[in-house]
Formats: C-alpha cells, structure tokens, sequence
C-alpha cells in the first residue's frame, strides 16, 4: 500500500526528530570527552545524569556548567518523547481524515494496559525544531562550533 502524502509528513518529521536528538547526544558525548568523563553511558539520560554530576573543573568553570546544565534541563524533559519515537515501531491511525502517529514504547508496556503517544505531523516537525534548537543552545553553553548541521527544518 503506497503512503498518502501526510503520511509520509509524519515519516519525515520522525526521522528529523531522531535526527535533531542524536546532534544533541552528540554535542553531550563530545562534552564528557573534553573533560575527561567520557564512560560506558549507553543511554541518553545517563549521559545527561554524567555530565550533571560533573564538577567544574579548568576550562568547564562553574558558569559554563550552569549554562549547560540549564539546557540539561529541557532536553530531559523531552527525554520521554525521544524514546517513544526511537524506541517504538511508528503506526499510522487515520482520525477524522487526519493522520495520526501512534507510538506504544514496549519499555512502558505492562500486562494491564498500553501506553501509547500520539501526534500529527505539526507536533512532530515542532518536536524537531525544539530539538534543534537546543542542540544549538547546548552549542552556546559549551561555546564550541558544531561541525554537524542542526537544522531539523532544512528543506522543509
């Protein structure tokens, strides 16, 4: 069965949401390795967890630290959303002639109920510049130049 053009929208605004998620798991591992705290951290929230156990120390002084940890703050919050996109097989529910994606994370999963999230397209591609944006807050916090695009909404 072919996909309809806004399913396909939530298809791409997914991808760029994951996307935008990995710049940001990727300024934070490249962080932990500047100051020598780079570890066996698989998960994103562990690694988040790492580097706000961190003690300013040498060029990461305490007002970098905070500014870091500020922008620790609100990806955390978005963690929850990450990892139902990242971590659940993505289906397309049509609601009064909408689509809708539907995620059921099987790590919320339980023997009495279902989890599962919901959005159309706009909330995704608004996930994915959220996103996006504080991958580059993170880069102004760490005051480094990113080599990767994070740009969720290139070529949109």
């Amino acid at each position: 069965m072919t996909a309809t053009p806004s399913e396909t929208n939530l298809h791409i605004w997914r991808s760029r949401t994951i996307d935008a998620f990995a710049s940001i798991e990727i300024r934070i591992e490249g962080l932990l390795s500047k100051i020598d705290r780079s570890g066996k951290c698989d998960r994103l929230g562990a690694k988040i967890e790492a580097l706000r156990k961190t003690s300013p120390q040498g060029p990461y002084s305490a007002a970098r630290k905070a500014a870091v940890d500020k922008v620790l703050e609100q990806i955390s919050k978005l963690l929850p959303l990450r990892n139902d996109l990242v971590h659940s097989p993505m289906l397309v529910r049509k609601d009064a002639g909408k689509s809708v994606a539907v995620f059921s994370n099987p790590n919320a999963l339980c023997d009495f109920s279902t989890v599962t999230r919901e959005f159309e397209a706009p909330r995704l591609q608004a996930l994915a510049c959220k996103a996006s944006h504080l991958a580059k807050e993170l880069d102004k916090a760490i005051a480094i130049k990113a080599e990767l695009p994070t740009e969720a909404t290139e070529n949109a």
